[in-house]
């Protein structure tokens, strides 16, 4: 996600590759949060965040955005929780040997393409 949206916003694509590597599976397996989202959120940071403490503002209006988009997931997924999303535990290597088997690599490919839409809309929005 963040090597996608990285093009956008003219990341070195090796940089964005390493900084994303750990936020597969709801990052590093854990079943958390989906990754995409959080490739998007740090996009979005990228885009309006802030760089100072007392930029609230800034602060603010990144949230605003972020929230927007986990929302937008949330209604069309029913979670952002990437172990709900894919019925597996990525901890258990059975599990992870299951979503090889099923190819659940292609149901994650639109979460990303989904948050990757979103999040470039949102970056373009004022």
């Amino acid at each position: 996600m963040i090597k996608i949206l990285g093009e956008d916003l003219h990341f070195d694509k090796d940089q964005a590759a390493k900084m994303a590597t750990p936020f597969g599976g709801g990052v590093a397996r854990f079943g958390t949060i989906c990754g995409a989202l959080v490739g998007g959120a740090m996009a979005l940071g990228f885009c309006y965040g802030r760089t100072r403490a007392e930029e609230k503002e800034k602060r603010e209006k990144t949230y605003a955005k972020v929230q927007e988009m986990l929302r937008e997931f949330q209604k069309d997924f029913k979670t952002i929780q990437c172990q709900e999303l894919i019925q597996l535990n990525l901890m258990d290597p059975a599990d992870r040997q299951k979503f090889q088997d099923r190819k659940l690599i292609q149901r994650c490919s639109q979460f990303v393409a989904e948050t990757a839409e979103n999040a470039r809309r949102l970056a373009k929005e004022k």
